[in-house]
């Protein structure tokens, strides 16, 4: 398993910890006059509690490259909201991720000779209590997460509020998890002398449950979360609106990839990365609703920075067709693109010249990247527009399926004259059209 499984899945799941993605891919609603007349902040709330069960399935798919094979990831997720009086909902999730591919052990020139294949399951639960008033609600939510080596709990709570007039609407959130990552017990070993997990050694549960440590060459070390977010929605005028958010976060702790090894000066030790990472992003979106042919258009824009280097813009342009009353076609557009971090090197120059000073890791998302995606989703949405049910029981049925395309491409942190192999493309595979695609499929049923 080695270095291949923290490659891969470690770097998803801090995501997922550090609910960035849920940032850089949030969407404002599209209200369409199907749905509900006008654009309004007011129609991101619901007035009311409701019962609802909606479950999606996403496969990911991406080419690596030569003997690296691909990677699979294969997403289900179920949530339902039940009524608990006529403006409280509890609401219950279950999501898993199973993982399956190839990757490099050792961030090295001759990375893809060192491919390990590797398998793994993360489950996931989620639970939350949302109360609904006349213009504003508050959520309470908490979930935990569990795999062999990583296992997640936290905790937050999101409060809306639509300003006199329902013309901007207020939100603002906190979350805090208290994760634990499996890693092996490196002692006083200094940078270039720690080892990595090797897939043998055992994390025990109750290390992470009870916080005891049990005889053996693996420990649990210590990662926290800290994230908030804002936003302001704004009605600019009856088919025009707007939203801006601020995020921020802070990770403190062991946030190193315990599998991976990085070829440093002939020595192949541990990723070694900085205990603590300040993260901040702007956000700003719009959507332009066109009465005349039932559709709408978007534009989003975001810039990232945080305290290890990493600077980063994303583009987005989308637009949204109804035909007739029950079906929506949906199209999408991203560029994204992102600098290396302050101590990430291209491989052939760790080798060379060593580490650039304390910290070293072969991770690519912390390199120089840039990334376009396209997609579409087609969804058919029924309900009855006088208040009755649809398929005798529920309120509104809808059905999506959609597909994104990715071109991934990784640059080069240290530009030279000559483009040695393993520099700017380490890990993605080349000359192909499509690197990577996605295809998800989901129901939602309100009653």
């Amino acid at each position: 398993m080695a270095a291949a499984v923290a490659a891969t899945r470690y770097d998803s799941r801090m995501k997922r910890s550090a609910s960035f993605l849920g940032l850089a891919y949030m969407a404002l609603p599209i209200v369409l006059p199907a749905l509900a007349g006008v654009v309004a902040p007011s129609s991101l709330a619901q007035a009311h509690a409701e019962d609802r069960v909606d479950s999606t399935t996403t496969w990911y798919q991406e080419k690596r490259k030569g003997n690296l094979g691909g990677l699979t990831v294969v997403h289900p997720q179920f949530d339902i909201g039940v009524d608990a009086g006529d403006n409280t909902t509890l609401d219950i999730g279950y999501s898993a991720d199973a993982v399956s591919g190839a990757t490099a052990a050792v961030y090295s020139t001759d990375a893809v000779s060192s491919a390990t294949t590797f398998k793994d399951l993360r489950h996931a639960a989620t639970t939350g209590i949302t109360f609904y008033g006349s213009r504003s609600t508050l959520s309470i939510s908490g979930n935990i997460g569990s795999e062999r080596d990583y296992n997640s709990i936290g905790v937050g709570a999101s409060a809306k509020v639509d300003l006199p007039g329902k013309n901007t609407a207020l939100a603002l959130s906190y979350n805090h998890g208290f994760d634990q990552v499996c890693d092996f017990d490196n002692g006083m070993a200094t940078a270039l002398e720690r080892r990595p997990l090797t897939g043998q050694q055992a994390c025990e549960k109750q290390k992470f449950l009870l916080g005891k440590d049990v005889a053996g060459d693996s420990v649990w070390r210590d990662l926290s979360f800290d994230t908030t977010q804002a936003t302001v929605t704004q009605n600019i005028s009856p088919s025009v609106v707007a939203q801006f958010g601020l995020y921020g976060q802070v990770a403190r702790g062991f946030q190193s990839n315990p599998y991976r090894r990085v070829r440093v000066s002939g020595v192949e030790a541990q990723e070694h990365l900085p205990d603590v990472r300040g993260r901040v992003a702007l956000m700003a979106r719009v959507n332009k609703y066109l009465p005349s042919i039932k559709s709408a258009m978007h534009a989003m824009a975001r810039g990232y920075t945080d305290t290890w280097g990493v600077n980063s813009v994303t583009l987005g342009l989308g637009y949204s067709q109804y035909f007739g009353n029950s079906l929506l076609l949906r199209t999408n557009a991203r560029i994204y693109q992102q600098s290396e971090a302050t101590f990430f090197k291209d491989a052939f120059f760790y080798e060379t010249e060593g580490s650039a000073g304390e910290y070293f890791t072969g991770d690519r998302e912390l390199g120089a990247i840039r990334n376009i995606v396209g997609g579409m989703k087609f969804s058919y949405i029924k309900f009855d527009e006088n208040g009755g049910n649809v398929l005798g029981v529920f309120d509104e049925v809808s059905f999506n399926l959609k597909a994104e395309v990715y071109l991934l491409d990784e640059l080069p942190a240290d530009p030279i004259e000559d483009n040695r192999e393993g520099i700017d493309r380490q890990f993605l595979s080349s000359g192909q059209a499509v690197d990577a695609f996605t295809l998800q499929l989901g129901m939602l049923f309100r009653y």
